[in-house]
């Protein structure tokens, strides 16, 4: 017998009892809660807007299939357990050439199969206006192609799960229903889109808004601007990075308020979180790791990635919006399950099963993280 864990599992509130024995559960039984006992996440935080980690890229031209096995591993230090690989606005043969190297990676290991859990392409179809482009590389910004979406849906092997586009790109709504109609939810991201047009991708099937509250201009409208259209209608879901540098908590609790349980938090962790603070190169741009742990074009005040780990941002997103802990890691596990149709499976723990949960405190404090039978620490 490995181990016997007594915790309170996060997603129903139950103290459970869980025997291990070479990395395997062999028993789960309810047991009494008890003061300061630990908590339990089955399947770990689920992220569905990585671009990398400590140093290595998804969207790199260079990138290979070995880098994949080193994000996952890293991640899973974190208490991410499953992600989503981001790829952002690149040259078409280098997003097929990408998109190839994560496939390779999940059918040679099956670490990165279960850690690996979707690709999301977060680009090319967007604003190409300062503000709304974000640290995207305008170059390579471009109108949308139906072409271009089948080859990235057939290089996936089933696992192309998101694409985000701006509302406003040329020929966007004919996109969005040929990828819907694939099984691709399509996101509302990087976007200076007026509310017909929001409203119009809203209509052919758009059903997520990547990163609500970035990706949008400096200033805004205090009526017109693509902000308010998003908060408002109820069949789009926010995807929201609640590190307190992206959103502000006011902003925060506002989105909180608006979407109530419609809503998934995200990392969108830089190729360079992780990494110490300063000054690094992130494809052709210069950016800097300042001290919150936020990434900026060098400088600039502009935010171009995150570097806060999802397990943080559940507990500031709860904290902040004054919601209950538990309700704050549902968002983070059940909802991208729900949307994305992953795998319900690992939400639960049942006898016979490999172990792969992460536990930690109520401070906020990650305990020990399993995974795949495999004690991490």
């Amino acid at each position: 017998m490995d181990a016997v864990i007594s915790a309170i599992n996060i997603l129903d509130n139950k103290a459970l009892e869980l025997t291990l024995d070479k990395g395997v559960i062999t028993s789960v039984k309810p047991t009494n809660p008890k003061p300061g006992m630990s908590y339990i996440c089955p399947g770990g935080m689920i992220d569905t807007q990585v671009n990398g980690y400590m140093g290595l890229d998804y969207s790199d031209p260079l990138f290979n299939y070995e880098s994949v096995w080193s994000i996952c591993n890293a991640l899973a230090k974190t208490g991410t357990l499953q992600h989503f690989a981001t790829i952002v606005t690149r040259p078409h043969k280098t997003i097929l050439n990408n998109i190839d190297r994560i496939v390779e990676a999940r059918r040679n290991s099956v670490t990165v199969r279960n850690s690996l859990v979707g690709i999301h392409i977060e680009g090319n179809y967007i604003s190409s206006k300062d503000g709304p482009r974000g640290a995207h590389d305008k170059k390579y910004v471009r109108k949308a192609s139906i072409e271009e979406f089948d080859q990235y849906l057939k290089h996936s092997d089933g696992i192309l799960k998101c694409i985000t586009v701006g509302a406003e790109a040329e020929g966007v709504i004919q996109l969005i229903k040929h990828a819907v109609s694939c099984g691709v939810v399509v996101a509302l991201g990087h976007t200076g889109a007026t509310r017909a047009q929001i409203e119009a991708a809203v209509d052919a099937g758009a059903s997520v808004s990547t990163h609500l509250g970035n990706g949008n201009y400096q200033k805004l409208d205090r009526f017109e601007n693509p902000l308010w259209p998003q908060l408002r209608d109820s069949r789009l879901t926010a995807s929201v990075i609640a590190d307190l540098c992206h959103v502000t908590p006011d902003l925060l609790w506002i989105i909180s308020k608006c979407k109530n349980s419609k809503i998934i938090l995200v990392s969108d962790l830089a190729p360079c979180a992780g990494l110490p603070k300063g000054r690094v190169k992130w494809g052709n741009m210069d950016v800097e790791i300042v001290e919150d742990g936020s990434v900026r074009l060098a400088g600039t005040p502009y935010l171009a990635g995150a570097g806060s780990s999802l397990f943080k941002d559940v507990f500031n997103f709860a904290k902040t919006a004054g919601v209950s802990l538990d309700k704050a890691f549902r968002l983070a596990t059940e909802n991208p399950v729900r949307k994305y149709s992953l795998d319900s499976s690992r939400l639960v723990l049942l006898e016979g099963q490999v172990a792969d949960f992460i536990l930690f405190n109520k401070e906020g404090t990650l305990k020990a993280v399993y995974m795949q039978g495999t004690r991490l620490f």
